[in-house]
This record gives C-alpha cells, structure tokens and sequence, in this order.
C-alpha cells in the first residue's frame, strides 16, 4: 500500500517544529504521525523530532498516517473521467444524474463509491475526501484530495470555481448577486431568496446571446457555496436555468439545470504552482444552441 508522502525543501534555517506550522502541519496531524504506525517526518532520509534545527535545502518528507475505509463504504468499479491527478489530489469530471456522495436512497451510485474502488485498486492507503460538490444533475469539475490532510490545506485556500449555465432571456453584461439563501419552510429540498437566509454570492458575465431561441451563454463565479446557489441566484434574477424544473426552468429543450463546473483555478496546496483546470461543456448543452465552444 502506498501512502501519501509531502515533500519539501528548506529556504532557510529553522526549527523543525516552526516549518511545519509555517506549511499547515496541524498539531493533529502531528499526534497521528507521532502515534499511528505508518506516520513519519524525515530530514534528508532521517527521522527527526520538532527539536531538529534545518538547514537551507535540507530535504523534508512528511508520511501521512493510512486512512481505512469502514466496512459500510461500497465500492463501485465504474469510470471515472479524471482530467488531473497527482499525489496529493485529483479533479474529475462528474457527468450528469450522479450524485457527488452517497445519498439515502441506496439504488443511487455516487461519484465517491466510484472513487473508492479507483483507490482500492491503486493500493493508495488513504480515503478519497471532495473538496467541492456538485448537484446530482450539474456536470463538470469536482475537486477530490486523497488524504484529510490535503482536505483541511484545501480549506484554507481560495479556489476559484467558474460555471457555463443556459438560462432564459437575455442577461446583463456583467453583474454581481448578493442575496441571503435559506431553505423553503414546506420542503427539505429546495432553497429561496429571503430575510434571514445565508449570504451568498455570484458574478456572471453574458458570453453570448441567442436572440432566436431567447437564450443566454453565462460564465458564473461562486463566492460562497450555498446549496442551489447559482440555481436559486438566477431565478431570483428573473432569468432561471434552462432544465430546472425546480426552480422554473424552460425543460423543452433540455431535461437537467443546464449548468456545468467548466473551470477550477487555485495554487497547489503542497508545491505552490498554479493550477488551472478547463474543459468544454457537455453536449446535451451543446445540443440546445448548437455550440462548440470552449469557455
């Protein structure tokens, strides 16, 4: 079993112990790999405690303790489209009618039980843990890390999230959305626009509009990640996603909310390099307006 190692050089002369705070090492982590098995911390292929004094390019690799899988967890050997992967953390494109995790409704598979039989079948001793979720029916990016570890790092870090929706009418050029989303009284579900709702918000841009079928091409950006956001943001807008149902969408030309995760941007937790992931928009929102565009 392989398990998920950090590694690091040294800029500078320090304690050990003041490095790994400086690069997000929670005491935590710290008490896991000083009392679980399979947890290390190296300096240049050595053991060392927080005492150690480091040297400018010395090299430091971490071992993170194993995660195990409980014995309720499924695993489902069905595909999965990664577009990245390295050692700390993976980004998929989640297609449509699947859900992110796994709902109370056994019959449903979910991205994550896919992802588990992907691990198991690598040997990666760890549990995979999404960063960023998506609705059962909007397609696009998900970000996975394979360790709690890189899950908390990722919670520190600000990662731009950038959506392609089909919404009715034609849009503005350009605005921000600030309104508070809470959940309607009468359902579990669905989320509104109201006094004492949660602040939310979206930008969106109009990409294009196509007078003929009275539709907009919108790029959105999340701010916040409330449940329904940008779904509940547009119809408040008066122009909600073609396909929502819910939320009084125009389903003639296409069955699902029209929205795809088309973009995921952040610096990497661990090596610090940019990272900017794209991918076109899936074709039954192609189908609708007949484009081949990559946003």
């Amino acid at each position: 079993m392989t398990n998920i190692t950090l590694k690091y050089v040294v800029k500078k002369e320090q304690l050990l112990r003041e490095f790994l705070l400086e690069n997000n090492i929670s005491r935590k982590t710290l008490t896991r790999i000083k009392f679980d098995h399979d947890g290390s911390i190296k300096v240049n292929d050595r053991e060392e405690n927080v005492r150690y004094t480091l040297k400018e390019n010395d090299r430091i690799e971490i071992t993170l303790p194993s995660e195990n899988f409980t014995e309720f967890v499924r695993f489902i050997n069905k595909p999965i489209d990664i577009v990245y992967e390295d050692e700390y953390f993976m980004i998929v494109n989640k297609e449509i009618n699947l859900p992110s995790i796994p709902s109370r409704n056994v019959e449903d598979e979910s991205l994550l039980e896919r992802v588990n039989y992907y691990f198991q079948e690598r040997n990666i001793n760890s549990i995979p843990h999404i960063v960023t979720r998506l609705d059962k029916n909007t397609s696009g990016l998900v970000l996975i890390a394979k360790h709690r570890h890189i899950h908390a790092l990722f919670s520190n870090l600000d990662i731009d999230k950038y959506y392609i929706a089909l919404v009715s009418g034609k849009v503005k050029d350009n605005e921000i959305i600030e309104a508070p989303i809470r959940r309607v009284s009468s359902s579990i579900i669905e989320r509104e626009i109201g006094e004492g709702g949660e602040y939310a918000k979206t930008e969106y841009w109009l990409e294009k509009y196509i007078p003929e079928l009275n539709i907009s091409i919108v790029k959105l950006k999340l701010y916040t990640g409330k449940t329904h956001q940008i779904r509940v943001h547009m119809k408040y807008e008066g122009h909600p996603l073609l396909g929502d149902e819910l939320y009084g969408g125009d389903v003639s030309l296409i069955k699902r909310q029209a929205l795809n995760c088309s973009n995921l941007a952040f610096i990497h937790p661990i090596t610090g390099q940019e990272i900017n992931i794209k991918i076109d928009i899936p074709n039954d929102m192609k189908n609708v307006c007949n484009i081949m565009v990559i946003f």
